[in-house]
């Protein structure tokens, strides 16, 4: 599931609805900017079953250092 707002996808960012800017406090991840922003091209959210946000996660991550 990649993040969506009302609906539509971010994942295409010629997209007008595009989200300015995701925040990110995982500071070991290569996609986290100086200013705690997340600079992948897309997000992919999982756990489809999910009732809370402690029970999702960022399944874009990548840890610094690595491909």
């Amino acid at each position: 599931m990649f993040l969506m707002k009302e609906g539509k996808t971010v994942s295409d960012k010629k997209h007008s609805d595009i989200l300015p800017g995701v925040g990110c406090d995982v500071t070991n991840c290569k996609y986290n900017t100086v200013d705690c922003r997340c600079s992948a091209q897309r997000i992919n959210v999982q756990n489809e079953k999910a009732s809370s946000k402690g029970e999702t996660y960022c399944a874009t991550f990548c840890a610094r250092g690595t491909n």
